[in-house]
């Protein structure tokens, strides 16, 4: 059965999506010292909890990536990425605001300046939107008949 043309751009945002998220969060499971002090230089935590955030946040984004491409689990992980998209996008405007000079810590290391944490931001609001879209859809047509089993 052909698949309508909205199908397949679900699909592909679907794909992207998980993409983004398995990726960011291997990144940063892969060097969790450095992912903890990134978070540190936010201002918004005490050390241990950004340790503790570091530890179990890129494990989190790898599951919901990959929980996205899965019927069974998709409403769940989307829910859950567009509340980590919203939380970071504060965290995010908060840094901006109060002008720090620091890397997003997204993707690992990086230079951080300013102008690429707006960037980070809209990025990130991006993410959102993508989830959004797809949560949406997801309420309003259900899993597909072919996914219906898992």
């Amino acid at each position: 059965m052909a698949r309508s043309p909205a199908t397949l751009i679900a699909g592909a945002v679907r794909l992207a999506v998980a993409a983004v998220f398995v990726a960011a969060g291997a990144l940063k499971a892969h060097d969790p010292a450095a992912f903890a002090t990134a978070v540190d230089h936010y201002h918004l935590l005490p050390y241990p909890a950004a340790a503790a955030l570091a530890l179990y946040l890129p494990w989190l984004e790898m599951m919901c990536g990959a929980g996205v491409l899965w019927a069974r689990l998709r409403l769940g992980a989307l829910n859950l990425l567009l509340g980590l998209c919203g939380m970071f996008a504060v965290a995010l405007a908060s840094a901006w605001w109060r002008r720090l000079d620091i890397a997003c810590g997204c993707f690992g290391a990086g230079a951080g300046s300013r102008p690429a944490l707006l960037l980070d931001l809209v990025r990130t609001l991006a993410l959102a939107a993508a989830c959004a879209v797809l949560l949406g859809r997801e309420l309003r047509v259900g899993a597909p008949p072919d996914a219906a089993g898992g």
